[in-house]
């Protein structure tokens, strides 16, 4: 045999002995992930969930302070709170305020009747909203007599003021609700404002001395129709 050709037997010898090494070769094992890539694989849920701390979010109404309110006739006064910390209007609280704002005219004999629940909600609407947690009631209920008294006759009326605001803020304040009825008094001797719950607003001013009506004047809006037309009810909470 040539010595080309045993030089070539040779090398093909050697090349099925390296690819049969390789065969049997053990293989190396894969490449752990990249930390980037560990980084986007999905959490489970659950663990998710597990992993996350449960977050107690506190009631609006458990944190809205309780009102000082004061009968001006009386000096009787009372801290409370109307709403319960679900946000339902607490009917026992509502019942005491129907005792502290009584009719006392007469100082041997109290006269008392349900007060209307919404305007008592508008009550503490606005007393939240400028953050005044003094009230002093001028005159809520007055029996009807001689007089009609009005809608203080039927307890939907509350003559007050707010500790720390004038009358002129805050009738101007509540001739944004619809279906109020808001007068604003502006003697030097009376200033205080007139709040009452009624299906048409009405709005008026007055410059009267103590215990006299004879200069109310009207400062209606053409649009109150239109407000009292978007009336929510839970436009009166605070």
């Amino acid at each position: 045999m040539s010595p080309r050709r045993l030089s070539l037997v040779a090398g093909a010898g050697l090349l099925g002995a390296g690819l049969l090494s390789l065969a049997f070769w053990p293989r190396a094992a894969p490449a752990a992930p990249q930390a980037a890539t560990l980084a986007r694989a999905p959490v489970p849920l659950k663990a998710a969930s597990a992993a996350a701390p449960a977050v107690d979010v506190p009631s609006r109404f458990a944190q809205l302070p309780a009102l000082h309110i004061e009968n001006q006739t009386t000096r009787e006064s009372l801290d409370l709170k109307l709403y319960a910390a679900s946000g339902e209007l607490d009917e026992a609280v509502a019942t005491q305020l129907d005792d502290l704002l009584c009719d006392a005219r007469r100082p041997k004999q109290r006269d008392t009747t349900q007060i209307n629940r919404r305007t008592l909600q508008l009550l503490f609407k606005a007393a939240y909203h400028f953050a005044s947690y003094e009230i002093e009631v001028v005159s809520a209920y007055r029996k009807p007599g001689r007089r009609r008294e009005g809608p203080h006759g039927t307890g939907s009326a509350i003559d007050f003021r707010l500790r720390g605001v004038t009358a002129a803020a805050l009738a101007s304040y509540l001739r944004e609700i619809p279906r109020t009825g808001v007068g604003v008094y502006t003697h030097p001797k009376t200033q205080f404002v007139h709040l009452d719950s009624r299906e048409h607003s009405f709005h008026w001013i007055d410059a009267s001395p103590p215990r006299r009506h004879w200069r109310e004047r009207s400062i209606g809006s053409k649009n109150l129709a239109k407000i009292d037309a978007g009336y929510r009810v839970v436009d009166d909470l605070p």
